[in-house]
């Protein structure tokens, strides 16, 4: 067990939050919900006060390590999902590296008349029929994501003949011999909304991660448009980041019309 050093310049409450995250980190892999110890418990353990417990304690539930229920003390937080946004990877093949367990439930299935907003990201005719396919994604028992995509009818005729619970990708690479390569996506923050908490089993009051993508084969033919719901309490997204060098061209930004 380790304690808090008393000699270190580190405040007591960061030390007590990064040994609590370490810890919670190792239970993490067992099954079944983990309680911490009791402020005071926590306080007698590493001998210091319960103020500095308690602020080592907002620390963790602010970044999403633990949740409190008042007069039951404080818990792990669920574990959050992590993506890597720089990668192009169907749910189910995320889910499937990760050892997660995935439940595609099929929502609904339509073919509808492409609006001009739909028609334009799949680089269609507006008007032209579309698939319309809503799936809620349930990980490891519990609600994640819920996503609707639209895809050119005349690219996958006779989808409704499928098992739409398989990964999309996967069939419409194996059925339709259509290689997916890249998308571009628009992310944004939102509040959810009524439908969606109650397809998602939360409450009305939190964020969504908000996501509109458009996938493109290798030949680059856009084949879906994806418009996928986050729960974002328990979706994190990550991306990598490397500055770009400077252009030098031996002009002045100013002799190019860039000047400032």
């Amino acid at each position: 067990m380790f304690l808090i050093d008393k000699s270190s310049p580190i405040p007591y409450y960061q030390q007590l939050a990064d040994l609590l995250r370490h810890e919670i980190s190792e239970r993490r892999r067992e099954p079944g919900l983990y309680r911490l110890p009791s402020e005071n418990e926590l306080a007698e353990r590493h001998g210091i006060s319960r103020a500095t417990v308690r602020h080592a304690l907002d620390v963790l539930e602010r970044d999403g390590w633990i949740y409190r229920a008042k007069g039951k003390g404080s818990f792990v937080a669920v574990r959050r999902v992590e993506q890597e946004a720089t990668q192009l990877v169907s749910t189910t093949e995320d889910m499937q590296q990760r050892g997660w367990s995935l439940v595609t439930r099929v929502i609904s299935l339509k073919q509808l008349q492409a609006s001009s907003h739909i028609a334009h990201a799949l680089e269609i005719e507006d008007g032209a029929t579309v698939y319309e396919l809503c799936r809620l994604r349930i990980v490891n028992g519990e609600p994640l994501s819920l996503q609707t995509a639209y895809l050119p009818q005349a690219l996958c005729p006779g989808l409704e003949e499928n098992d739409l619970s398989m990964s999309l990708f996967r069939l419409l690479e194996t059925r339709y011999g259509l290689r997916l390569w890249t998308a571009q996506a628009l992310l944004r923050a939102r509040m959810i909304t009524a439908y969606e908490a109650r397809l998602l089993e939360t409450h009305e009051q939190i964020p969504v991660l908000y996501m509109e993508r458009v996938t493109y084969t290798v030949t680059g033919i856009p084949v879906e448009y994806l418009e996928a719901t986050w729960r974002g309490d328990r979706y994190d997204m990550r991306v990598t980041l490397s500055r770009a060098m400077p252009v030098r061209t031996g002009h002045s930004s100013t002799a190019n019309g860039l000047g400032g």
